[in-house]
C-alpha cells in the first residue's frame, strides 16, 4: 500500500484505504481471499501499534463463513466406538462425543477428574483457562464398569 500511494500507511486517507481494499479485491480474487484477509489484519496490527481505530481508516470487518458442523448418525458413531481395540482409544473418543471435550480437553483427563458418582468431569483450564464440570456420559460409566468387573 506504501508503494501504491508512495507514502506511509498512517498517512493515507479513508478513501485511499478503501479504494486500495476494493483494487486488491478485484486483482486478487481466490476462493479463499486469503491475500485480502492477510492485508486487513496487517493494516489492524498497524493501527493498533499507531494507535488509531481500524473504523477511523475504513477498514471492513471480516465475517467467516457460518458453516453447520457435520453430526455423525448413531450407527456411525456406534462404528466409531467399536472400531479401536484398546480401551483408552474408546475413552478418549467417548469423551470427545458423550462429553463434548475438545481434543486438549480430553487428552488432559486424569482419573481423579472422573466422578462416577456425580456422573461429571471435571476438566481442568480449558478454553479460555477456565475449570468446569461437564455431564458424564452414561456409556463411559457402563464401561467403567465392565473394565472392572472383567479385571476382576
Amino acid at each position: 500500500m506504501a508503494l501504491h500511494f508512495d507514502c506511509l500507511p498512517t498517512e493515507l486517507e479513508e478513501d485511499q484505504v478503501t479504494d486500495y481494499l476494493h483494487l486488491l479485491k478485484e486483482q486478487h480474487n481466490t476462493p479463499s481471499d486469503s491475500y485480502f484477509k492477510h492485508t486487513v489484519y496487517g493494516l489492524r496490527m498497524l493501527c493498533k501499534v499507531e494507535g488509531l481505530k481500524p473504523h477511523d481508516i475504513g477498514l471492513p470487518s471480516i465475517k467467516g463463513p457460518n458453516k453447520l458442523p457435520v453430526v455423525l448418525s448413531k450407527e456411525e458413531m456406534w462404528r466409531l466406538l467399536c472400531t479401536p481395540d484398546l480401551l483408552k482409544h474408546k475413552i478418549l473418543i467417548g469423551l470427545l462425543y458423550g462429553c463434548g471435550l475438545r481434543c486438549k480437553e480430553a487428552r488432559s483427563v486424569r482419573l481423579q477428574d472422573l466422578d462416577f458418582d456425580r456422573k461429571t468431569v471435571l476438566v481442568v483450564q480449558g478454553k479460555g483457562k477456565k475449570d468446569r464440570y461437564v455431564p458424564l456420559s452414561e456409556h463411559l460409566i457402563r464401561v467403567k464398569t465392565i473394565h472392572r468387573r472383567g479385571a476382576t
